[in-house]
């Protein structure tokens, strides 16, 4: 039997599980639409507030790229909620469910800087008779509404967090997702909260707070605006890491489905989430930099290597890495390896040798023009194989 990507999650029917994350590519229908046409499962609007007087303009420039040899690993950025009215994103999830019945869309809400139970209310309603597929809450954003008690501040407290999906929860039957943020040490905890007040699902995870570095000529923090700049969240290959310790521990706390985001750049990214229990694939950064496109090496891959694996879909595979995760005092203490040096393959670099005796153990040392470990000093940490630019060390037990 073929692998299928067909996805079915929580009730939302899409074909593939790739979807673009409530951020700039899905900043307006039309934008959605031409996703949908190049590939892409479904989207999650643009977060959208209550009320025009509450749609602040976006300052200029606002997204900033993080490199590493110029090779890009994250953007940060200042952007805010959508600088659409509630009765436009209305016309526009109307109009992507009349033409693209068979993509999953769903709405993004955030409150003001008030929290008013109304609103949350009213918004649901209205986006709900206006077609939406499901309802996910920004109680994330780490910038920006985070610094008047919003978007991330909201999501660190259990008691809200339980609060507004309940009252989400009330005023509809569809979907009802959190996105929380992994700005907390205890985001199984949130994760726990979203579950008591109803969450059919959880979203993990937004942008961190950050910096992305200082101008040393003008001292102004990158991205500037007018000469001065301010805290942004950072998305894209550098939160990788975090996101899937995150969607981990949400998976074994709460058993509930998670859309995971943070990060997803190739169908190996994908595939690892999905390992960790996510059933739908949320991508922005990759998007914002090489376009929808990326649509065709995401699912061409996962297919390949489902079919490679002989899983005839996603659900096959979801979780399986769970069952290998324990908490890190359990881990074996009995299990020693030492490093072994493939001699074929080392260029004499010596980057292992200044690791292990700056950072390690002085195990290493060069004979000829080829790096030796000495096992009796080896003390197996790892990190001699994770510097070497050649992957010619292994480990062997000691």
């Amino acid at each position: 039997m073929a692998a299928t990507l067909k996805t079915n999650f929580v009730g939302i029917q899409m074909p593939n599980p790739f979807m673009l994350a409530s951020a700039p590519p899905t900043t307006s229908a039309e934008n959605i639409a031409r996703s949908f046409e190049r590939g892409w499962g479904g989207a999650v609007i643009k977060t959208v507030q209550y009320s025009p007087r509450w749609i602040k303009p976006n300052v200029s420039p606002r997204i900033h790229a993080v490199k590493d040899r110029n090779q890009i690993i994250g953007f940060t950025n200042f952007e805010i909620g959508s600088q659409k009215t509630l009765e436009e994103w209305a016309k526009g999830i109307a109009w992507l469910k009349q033409r693209f019945p068979e993509h999953g869309v769903l709405a993004s809400l955030m409150h003001t800087d008030v929290l008013k139970e109304e609103e949350w209310r009213e918004t649901t309603r209205i986006l709900d008779d206006a077609g939406a597929d499901g309802f996910e809450l920004n109680l994330s954003c780490s910038h920006g509404q985070a610094e008047s008690g919003c978007g991330a501040m909201l999501g660190v407290d259990e008691e809200k967090i339980k609060m507004v999906v309940s009252w989400v929860r009330e005023e509809t039957t569809k979907p009802v997702m959190p996105k929380l943020t992994a700005l907390t040490m205890n985001v199984q905890g949130k994760g726990l909260a979203a579950k008591a007040g109803g969450a059919s699902a959880i979203t993990a995870i937004n942008t961190m707070n950050s910096l992305p570095g200082i101008d040393l000529d003008r001292f102004v923090p990158y991205n500037m605006v007018d000469g001065m700049s301010a805290p942004q969240g950072l998305s894209g290959k550098a939160i990788k890491p975090i996101a899937l310790g995150c969607v981990m521990r949400l998976a074994l706390a709460t058993g509930l489905p998670i859309s995971a985001t943070g990060g997803v750049y190739t169908w190996r990214d994908a595939a690892e989430f999905i390992s960790l229990g996510a059933q739908t694939i949320q991508v922005c950064s990759a998007v914002m930099e090489n376009g929808y496109g990326i649509i065709d090496q995401l699912t061409g891959g996962l297919l390949d290597y489902m079919e490679r694996m002989h899983f005839a879909s996603i659900d096959s595979f979801r979780g399986k890495a769970l069952a290998h995760i324990t908490r890190q005092i359990d881990l074996s203490r009995e299990h020693k390896v030492v490093a072994s040096v493939d001699a074929s393959r080392c260029i004499g670099c010596e980057k292992c040798i200044h690791s292990c005796r700056d950072s390690g153990y002085e195990a290493l040392r060069l004979e000829g023009k080829t790096a030796v470990c000495d096992r009796t000093q080896c003390d197996g940490c790892g990190l001699c194989a994770q510097v070497c630019p050649r992957e010619c060390i292994s480990f062997i037990k000691k």
